[in-house]
């Protein structure tokens, strides 16, 4: 429970650092959000084996299914996710998510590393679909990066 707290307290309720984004659709709940890894406390970066840099950037995106339309009540669910990042020049980054599942999947996320510059805007395009389901929760935003 330790390792659910110390991820989700980090990524989910550090506002001021970076801004945590949701969109809630067809019965589910995505949050989603990217970071510079250096944000990362050193016990977190070393659990979950993330190198802390200014220069690597970080996503993080959980799917939750929602109880009767309910958002206060809602299960951890695995999903399939086709991400593509790329900066304003274009290029693409690569990025390979990793699943992490705790507490006998009451938390359930997909974590990713990718390089970025100084000032560097991402744009974030993924393709989300919750296990079972047939259409895909699309999703789209972008994030600047300083690491001066």
């Amino acid at each position: 429970m330790k390792k659910i707290l110390l991820l989700v307290t980090l990524t989910f309720l550090s506002a001021p650092l970076f801004a945590e984004n949701s969109k809630t659709e067809n019965g589910y709940e995505v949050h989603y959000n990217a970071f510079s890894t250096d944000f990362l406390t050193p016990k977190v970066a070393k659990q979950y084996n993330i190198g802390r840099s200014r220069t690597k950037g970080m996503i993080n995106i959980a799917v939750r299914k929602l109880h009767g339309g309910d958002t206060s009540t809602s299960t951890a669910v695995s999903a399939r996710i086709d991400l593509k990042i790329q900066n304003l020049y274009g290029q693409q980054k690569e990025v390979t998510l990793r699943k992490i599942s705790e507490n006998n999947d009451e938390a359930i996320y997909y974590i990713g590393t990718f390089s970025v510059s100084s000032r560097e805007t991402l744009n974030f395009k993924a393709s989300v679909t919750p296990n079972g389901e047939r259409n895909p929760i699309e999703i789209k935003f972008s994030q600047e990066f300083f690491t001066d």
